[in-house]
């Protein structure tokens, strides 16, 4: 079959609450009150475009390998200049619906525990400078990423664990497909239907996280994941969904793959392979 699904409804209820928004409450012990400060004093350079979790070792020891592990090597997504400083990559930024403003102070503030507020604010002020100037590209922003251990790379990557934590806790499903196809087929067409049929008239939005496998050339595979959202997009429509209901991501060699321990996060299939995760889009229904 040219494309398998794994669906999975994580209608998660507590105390006869579905836990379909993002978790606003869940940080706010945490946060260290001159985050507010430093927030409002770097405005859009951290995050682009204006509960206290069990943290998972295995889990965020997968993403921190991710990181570590980007070479866009002659890649010309790597040469763009970025415009912010936890925003780079699409799922840290502003731009993901499925993380709150209580979730960056989360980070922001672990990084502040760990080596005080004045070497964070000093450390963060001098990127914003050379972002601005234009002296950070994306290839730049992550190597920056992965040497930074005591304040990107905890930012990040507890971003990205927060954006796997939620994709795990609302309505998801994979839909793959065959090498070097936006095609969804019979089967993925037929998954799709079935999980908008569940979560539509619930008044809900689609989130679409397009990815491309790191196998073959990646300028290609990027604009592969492009296509694969919007052949779902456009299928999602057809079902009766509105434009501006969908929004959507497509990521080629960036972070995060869909790892094994990432897969066991969302409920996959265990038949499915590395390529077959992330030859894919993962479709997330919120509000």
């Amino acid at each position: 079959m040219r494309a398998r699904f794994c669906l999975v409804l994580c209608f998660l209820v507590l105390g006869g609450v579905s836990l379909w928004a993002a978790d606003e409450g869940a940080t706010s012990g945490d946060i260290d009150p001159r985050t507010e400060r430093l927030f409002a004093d770097l405005e859009g350079s951290l995050f682009g475009v204006d509960d206290d979790s069990d943290i998972d070792q295995a889990l965020m020891e997968s993403i921190h390998e991710d990181l570590e592990s980007i070479d866009f090597q002659g890649d010309p997504k790597g040469a763009e200049k970025v415009d912010s400083i936890f925003g780079a990559n699409p799922l840290t930024g502003d731009a993901n619906p499925l993380l709150n403003t209580s979730h960056r102070k989360r980070w922001l503030s672990t990084a502040i525990a760990g080596v005080g507020f004045d070497a964070v604010e000093k450390h963060l002020k001098r990127q914003e400078k050379d972002i601005k100037t234009g002296k950070v590209n994306r290839s730049d922003w992550y190597d920056h990423v992965a040497a930074c251990t005591k304040i990107c790379n905890p930012v990040v990557q507890g971003l990205l664990y927060e954006h796997v934590r939620q994709v795990a806790t609302h309505p998801h499903v994979l839909l793959t497909f065959g090498a070097s196809s936006s095609d969804l087929g019979a089967d993925g067409l037929q998954a799709m239907e079935s999980f908008v049929d569940l979560v539509a008239r619930r008044g809900a939005q689609f989130l679409l996280i397009g990815r491309g496998s790191r196998t073959g050339n990646r300028e290609f595979n990027r604009t592969l994941s492009a296509r694969r959202v919007e052949s779902v997009k456009s299928e999602l429509k057809r079902f009766g969904v509105a434009s501006d209901g969908i929004s959507g991501f497509w990521l080629g060699y960036e972070p995060p793959q869909i790892t094994g321990e990432i897969a066991q996060a969302y409920r996959l299939e265990d038949s499915l392979g590395d390529l077959d995760r992330n030859q894919s889009v993962m479709v997330v229904a919120f509000r």
